[in-house]
């Protein structure tokens, strides 16, 4: 038997000091694990013992004066319930015997004592404690690695549907199941996710980028409370920075009732986190359609210009006077109708120059159509559309789309509309000049970008919202934010503070100007609030700044 750690106290408890030197002198107890073995003569010395040290085998006479040994055990049970027992006893009676076991004691044996017996029985008992430590220290593991699951688990979520979102993992059943049950999402094959987007429009207080995300997590647990209530669903931030609240299951009509409450929600988010929102309603879907829902959804929300702290749906209500006919003949002509490209996608890849990527997604297209049957007005629809996306996207891109179709390549078309091969090299031509020349420009700031950064730039003296920005570039303000922070990796408000505090320090250093006037040329009407933000950035107040820095005198 290998030696192991001496970590095991025993406590030998006899009213004779010969039977206690046997026990303590006359067994090796060397190949045991014993530490210390602990004497007393009597029960109250036995229980200062334990009071004094942990005992973990008590080897006890039962016949003892004052109080026997059934009496000790008792104790023992209450004080020190871990600690296995041994009991020994000059008298073969049953009624001693009877109540050793029904205290629990761990072996019960005979006197006169063979020392290879007891030695036997307390290599067992400690072989006992020791599998206890042993289930109890994975016990403890498993509860502390199960609390670290549980507060990870949040993020762990907002990550699986990150990567759903990203098309990082298969969306099919087999692949979703063992998720969904890993982290114990309520899904399964059949059920549905309705999305919402909720777009962060307007910070009405000039906060810091650590500020927002400090909002943004407010905003997004107002939304679980509001949003989901007592509904099976989580709250996520895609990696665009996007919020989106993902409902599962929900019930025949549930948009109605949620479009009430998220006209709620935008009410307390402007009244009490100081931040204007606007939701988008999806449509009920399943998981592989997800991604194609939150893509429309993005696509709303960029293209929604002058209407702020709104809900908006992406399938509204059918409007009075419109028949059913007619109006499902609408969403047969609109957007929803299949098989139909996801631009989004589309537009998202040229802006990044995938056309390797963007072929094989014109290819499957086309594959699909080739099995359907798709009328002339289909094919019409869809050139305008495509058109409208490349477009739509040079907009966003400041890119003229004269200069790079010299040729009005868009016009070639209107001929290609014969045939579906002849649409299908027409759109793999078309959409690929656009991708090439903006894939080449990927590593430059965007031409957006640079025109915020020269608009920012000539506005310092002024007063300017982020609203008066973003109608400068035709963009929706919150798409702004997100586009300014993921390119630059600031805020458009910390931007413009650290252009206007640069400003001031130049003015202090190399002017004059009394520092009232420097914060009104930078753009600070409130001098009180100039000064405080000046500190806080140089760390002297700009009256200090220039004792030490001026560079011409007074």
């Amino acid at each position: 038997m290998a030696m192991e750690e001496a970590t095991y106290n025993l406590l030998v408890v006899d009213d004779e000091e010969i039977a206690i030197r046997g026990i303590e002198h006359g067994i090796d107890w060397s190949t045991l694990p014993v530490a210390n073995i602990f004497t007393a003569y009597d029960a109250e010395e036995a229980r200062q013992v334990f009071k004094d040290h942990k005992v973990h085998v008590l080897i006890s006479d039962i016949d003892m004066p004052k109080e026997n040994g059934i009496q000790l055990l008792a104790w023992v049970n209450e004080h020190s319930p871990e600690t296995e027992t041994i009991i020994l006893t000059g008298h073969a009676d049953f009624i001693f015997a009877q109540q050793a076991v029904q205290l629990d004691s761990f072996d019960y044996l005979l006197k006169p004592i063979d020392h290879d017996v007891l030695k036997g029985s307390v290599e067992k008992a400690i072989n006992t404690i020791a599998e206890r430590e042993r289930d109890d220290s994975f016990r403890k593991t498993y509860e502390y690695y199960y609390d670290q699951w549980n507060r990870q688990l949040p993020l762990l979520v907002e990550r699986f549907w990150q990567d759903v979102l990203n098309q990082r993992i298969q969306t099919s059943a087999p692949q979703l199941a063992p998720m969904y049950s890993l982290y114990d999402i309520q899904l399964d094959a059949d059920k549905k996710v309705l999305p919402v987007l909720i777009s962060v429009e307007e910070w009405k207080k000039d906060w810091s980028t650590h500020d927002e995300e400090i909002m943004t997590y407010a905003l997004k647990n107002a939304a679980a409370e509001m949003l989901l209530k007592d509904r099976a669903g989580h709250i996520i931030q895609d990696t665009n920075g996007m919020l989106f609240a993902l409902l599962y299951s929900p019930d025949e009509g549930q948009e109605e009732l949620l479009a009430g409450l998220a006209a709620e929600y935008v009410d307390k988010c402007a009244q009490y986190l100081y931040a204007v929102v606007s939701c988008y309603i999806g449509e009920a879907v399943h998981v592989p359609s997800l991604r194609a829902c939150v893509q429309q959804l993005a696509e709303m929300e960029r293209s929604t210009l002058g209407q702020t702290g709104s809900v908006f749906r992406l399938n509204p209500p059918m409007q009075p006077g419109n028949s059913p006919a007619r109006h499902n003949a609408n969403k047969q002509h609109g957007r929803f109708a299949a098989p139909v490209p996801n631009y989004q996608e589309w537009s998202t890849l040229v802006e990044q120059g995938k056309a390797s990527e963007l072929q094989l997604r014109i290819e499957e297209l086309f594959d699909r159509l080739s099995a359907s049957q798709i009328d002339h007005a289909y094919i019409v629809n869809y050139y305008f559309s495509v058109v409208h996306m490349i477009f739509q996207l040079f907009q966003r891109r400041t890119v003229s789309a004269h200069e790079l179709y010299k040729g009005e390549e868009w016009k070639a078309g209107e001929s290609a509309m014969k045939s579906l091969s002849a649409m299908k090299g027409w759109t793999i031509r078309f959409i690929g000049t656009a991708a090439e020349f903006l894939g080449a420009q990927e590593k430059e700031v965007s031409h957006t970008i640079a025109r915020v950064q020269q608009y920012i730039n000539a506005n310092l003296h002024q007063e300017m919202s982020r609203e008066d920005i973003a109608e400068h570039v035709y963009l929706n303000p919150a798409y702004l934010s997100r586009l300014f922070r993921k390119e630059t990796g600031l805020s458009l408000t910390d931007y413009t503070a650290s252009l206007r505090i640069q400003k001031a320090k130049l003015e202090l250093s190399d002017t004059n100007h009394r520092v009232c006037d420097v914060a009104l040329s930078v753009g600070y009407s409130n001098f009180s609030h100039f000064t405080k933000l000046f500190k806080k950035t140089t760390g002297l107040t700009p009256q200090e700044y220039r004792k030490k820095h001026q560079r011409i005198l007074e």
